[in-house]
C-alpha cells in the first residue's frame, strides 16, 4: 500500500524489538480491510520510555504496543488507564488521542483464547506455575486469578516481586491460593506434580544462548501443559526440555495473536481479520 500524508501510524515499543512479528500480522490486517495505516517497531530503551510516549503524542500516532521490559513502566506514563489494565497493573496498548495517552492491557484476553487455542483448556479451577513477575508475568498471574484459577504460584529471580504479585492476587481474589517461590529449579521441581500449567513470562530464551528458567521437567508429565511467551525461536529450551518429558507444549504465537487482533481493534474500531492475521505471522515466523 502507497504511504502518503494521510497514512496513520501504529507500532510496537520494546528493547530489545528485532524479534518482533507484529509488523508482519498488523500490516498484513490494514492491507486486506483498505486501511491506510502502517505498523512499524521501535527499539526504545527504558530510559526513554517517557519521552518516545509523547513523542507518539506530537507526530500524531494513533498509538502504540508496549512489550519487554515497557509494560510496568507505563502504567504512571499515562493520563488514564483502563480498568482491565489497572487491575493488572500492566499497560501493553496505548491510544494516543487529543495530546492523552490511554493504557489498555490485551495480554490476559490473549493468554486466554491461546489456552483454548492450543489446549482446550479453561483457567477456571486449574493450578497454574508462573515463570516471571515481571510486567507480562505480573498481568498473566493475576488474570488467572480473576478467570477462577483454584492456585497461583509466582516464580521471579526477585523474589520480592513475586511476593508483591502474590498480595495483589490476595487481595483481588481472597479465595485463590497464592504463593511466592524463588527462581530455584529445586524448589519450582516440588511443585510441578501439583500443577497443571506451567507458563514462562520471562525473557529468558529470547536472546541466544539465555539460560532456560527450568532446563529439567519429571520423566513423566503428560498430564502437563507448558506455555512459553517466548515465539522466537519457536521451540526454546525450556519448551523442548518440557516436550522431551512429555508434556504438551506450545510457544505464545497464539497469545501474540489475539491480545494483536484486540490492541487492532481497539485502535481501529475494526473487527479484527483474525485468519489473514494468523497466516502472516506463520509465515513471518515459520517461513
Amino acid at each position: 500500500m502507497l504511504i502518503d500524508g494521510s497514512t496513520r501510524i501504529v507500532g510496537v515499543f520494546g528493547h530489545p524489538i528485532a524479534h518482533t512479528a507484529s509488523p508482519a500480522m498488523h500490516n498484513a490486517a490494514f492491507d486486506h480491510l483498505g486501511l491506510n495505516w502502517r505498523y512499524l517497531a521501535f527499539d526504545v530503551p527504558p530510559d526513554d520510555l517517557r519521552g518516545a510516549l509523547r513523542g507518539i503524542c506530537d507526530l500524531g500516532f494513533v498509538g502504540v504496543n508496549l512489550t519487554v521490559p515497557h509494560k510496568l513502566l507505563a502504567v504512571k506514563m499515562v493520563e488514564e488507564v483502563d480498568k482491565q489494565a489497572l487491575l493488572l497493573g500492566s499497560v501493553n496498548t496505548i491510544v494516543a488521542e487529543n495530546h492523552q495517552l490511554t493504557g489498555y492491557s490485551t495480554d490476559g484476553y490473549g493468554f486466554v483464547r491461546a489456552l483454548r487455542e492450543d489446549f482446550g483448556m479453561e483457567l477456571r479451577g486449574r493450578r497454574v506455575l508462573m515463570l516471571g513477575a515481571g510486567g507480562a508475568g505480573r498481568a498473566l498471574a493475576l488474570h488467572c486469578a480473576l478467570e477462577g484459577a483454584a492456585a497461583v504460584f509466582v516464580v521471579n529471580r526477585t523474589q520480592s516481586k513475586a511476593v508483591s504479585v502474590v498480595a495483589d492476587i490476595r487481595k483481588l481474589t481472597p479465595r485463590t491460593f497464592a504463593v511466592a517461590l524463588p527462581m530455584d529449579a529445586k524448589s519450582i521441581a516440588r511443585h510441578l506434580d501439583e500443577v497443571d500449567l506451567v507458563v514462562n513470562a520471562t525473557s529468558l530464551g529470547l536472546r541466544p544462548g539465555d539460560p532456560p528458567p527450568l532446563a529439567k521437567f519429571p520423566s513423566r508429565c503428560k498430564r502437563l501443559r507448558v506455555y512459553d511467551t517466548i515465539y522466537r525461536p519457536v521451540e526454546t529450551r525450556f519448551l523442548a526440555a518440557a516436550r522431551k518429558a512429555g508434556a504438551q507444549t506450545a510457544n505464545g504465537l497464539s497469545m501474540l495473536l489475539h491480545q494483536g487482533a484486540r490492541s487492532f481493534e481497539i485502535w481501529t474500531g475494526r473487527r479484527a481479520p483474525v485468519a489473514v492475521m494468523r497466516r502472516a505471522l506463520h509465515k513471518a515466523v515459520y517461513g
